[in-house]
């Protein structure tokens, strides 16, 4: 079936999870053209043990302990009875905090479901801006107990032992195996009832120490699949917080350690930094996009729409590629192992059909207004693409010009017969559940196409909506890794004892060894062709 196990570790890497898992769970209301895609592709089929049969995301979620919210590990889907292998967890105890209550959408959740009523309030819509605090406090989707994997070694949010440095990942990983083994218990369960697994599909933080954590889950990984396809999407927060400038020199440490590992133990390693408003202007993006960007609940259903949206040509029903056919033409020499993706949300189509929006919309910047996850933009005047793969996606089908529509859209991209590139149109839309926020300005009508002139009458928002997703690998990369290499040469190791204590620590040789990757990545994405096939 080309399954996929997905894992998701730490806050911005479950945020982004909810998000994806959210849009996932409306493909199954949505009817007539999500025919094209294969949900056994993500999700597991079973059977509870009273004999109701499930259908729950492949999905192991990682966080701190305090960092599921409300959320427990047993629901209303599942009990003690379903998990024959229980994992010791809190003594017993299924919640994974007690302190923490519901928010009000959970409540809400509750009632249509004990109600059997399909109308959500639209009043505690609304206020999911402000009442959201954590991932779990809008998540619509219930897992299979064996998913959820608190990391018993550490408190989220604990001042006398953060978790805020690559080593205590590392360190926290190999203790929390000799707790609850995870690895042999639930990654097994997982991986072993798949009958053609195609690859993993990694979400994790990198800011702080869940980028040691992945690590050492990636090199158990390794150990048993070793040519098994990995696409690691390394997440970083553009407004990360940090106590003091020593822990911001921690979070640079973090960041770079996770770059240069991580994407040795993946086939593709792709840096993902939370989007900005300036970053949306810069884009053109902004006559359509409005968010909070100190608002993770906002930017990651941003990166979660990209994501999505990338995944989906080996997500396909016919026609589909593998996620090893998709990472050969990124990494194609085996040294081009970072790349980097941007989205059009929403692709703007205007609602008088494809020739006006070629008449109207007459810049490139207008007709693919494109936000680049990555930190730094290249200043470059000439750009070499190695690979990529774009993916378009609810273009209507009932307008006349759609072949003139994408020949324009896409015609500074690399040939349609080039080998190292893919090109995907889906009939299938992004679908907005009502969990996603509202950062669509009045501009994308209910339809998801776009006027010129709104009315600011109309309040209903969107249900879904086109877009279009690049995965490339190419000399865009070169200003992030550079900048990684800039601030890495302000710090001074040896003043960060942390990271040399324990069993997993990191040398003086370790570091000077990541400086060395980032220059040879540095030399690899420089405009040279000469230098990428060394």
């Amino acid at each position: 079936m080309r399954e996929i196990l997905t894992i998701q570790l730490g806050s911005i890497a479950n945020h982004v999870g909810t998000h994806f898992w959210n849009s996932q769970e409306e493909y199954f209301n949505y009817g007539g053209s999500t025919e094209e895609l294969d949900h056994n592709v993500l999700y597991r089929s079973g059977e509870t043990s009273s004999g109701v049969t499930t259908y729950t995301p492949r999905a192991l979620i990682y966080d701190l302990k305090g960092g599921f919210g409300s959320m427990q590990k047993y629901n209303r889907l599942f009990n003690t009875e379903d998990d024959h292998q229980q994992v010791t967890w809190e003594q017993g105890v299924n919640r994974i905090d007690r302190s923490v209550p519901k928010s009000q959408y959970q409540h809400e959740l509750d009632r249509m479901e004990t109600e059997n009523d399909p109308n959500v309030n639209l009043d505690i819509i609304q206020q999911l801006d402000s009442s959201v605090n954590n991932w779990s406090d809008y998540n619509r989707i219930y897992y299979h107990p064996r998913s959820i994997n608190p990391i018993v070694t550490h408190q989220m949010d604990n001042e006398i032992t953060p978790f805020d440095n690559y080593t205590i990942g590392r360190q926290a990983y190999t203790e929390n195996e000799r707790e609850v083994d995870i690895f042999e218990d639930n990654f097994r369960f997982f991986v072993e009832e798949c009958d053609n697994l195609q690859g993993f599909q990694i979400f994790s933080d990198v800011d702080d120490a869940f980028g040691g954590f992945t690590e050492s889950l990636l090199d158990n990984i390794r150990d048993e699949y070793l040519k098994t396809p990995i696409m690691t999407y390394g997440l970083s927060d553009s407004h990360a917080e940090y106590r003091t400038d020593r822990h911001k020199q921690k979070i640079i440490l973090n960041r770079a350690f996770g770059m240069t590992r991580l994407a040795e133990l993946s086939s593709i390693y792709i840096p993902i930094y939370t989007p900005t408003m300036t970053a949306v202007k810069t884009s053109g993006l902004s006559p359509y996009l409005y968010f909070n960007e100190f608002s993770r609940y906002h930017t990651s259903a941003i990166i979660a729409a990209a994501i999505e949206t990338n995944s989906l040509p080996y997500r396909l029903k016919t026609n589909s590629i593998t996620m090893a056919e998709t990472i050969s033409k990124l990494n194609w020499v085996r040294n081009t192992s970072l790349a980097s993706l941007s989205v059009s949300l929403p692709l703007p189509i205007t609602k008088n059909g494809y020739i006006e929006t070629i008449e109207t919309l007459t810049k490139p910047q207008q007709l693919r207004p494109t936000l680049s996850l990555l930190d730094r933009l290249s200043t470059l005047e000439k750009i070499d693409t190695y690979g990529e793969s774009i993916v378009t996606r609810g273009l209507p089908k009932n307008m006349q010009g759609q072949s003139e529509y994408l020949e324009k859209l896409l015609k500074d991209f690399k040939d349609e017969n080039d080998p190292l590139q893919s090109r995907f149109s889906l009939d299938t839309s992004f679908p907005l559940p009502d969990s996603f926020p509202r950062i669509f300005t009045n501009r994308v009508q209910t339809d998801g196409l776009v006027v010129n002139n709104p009315d600011y009458t109309t309040i209903d928002p969107a249900k879904s909506v086109p877009a279009m997703t690049r995965l490339v690998s190419g000399s865009m990369l070169k200003a992030t890794v550079d900048q990684q290499l800039k601030n890495l040469e302000k710090i001074r190791f040896a003043d960060f004892f942390e990271y040399s204590q324990g069993e997993c620590a990191l040398s003086k040789e370790d570091f000077l060894e990541t400086k060395e990757a980032l220059i040879s990545l540095s030399d690899v994405y420089t405009n040279d062709d000469d230098n990428m096939m060394n």
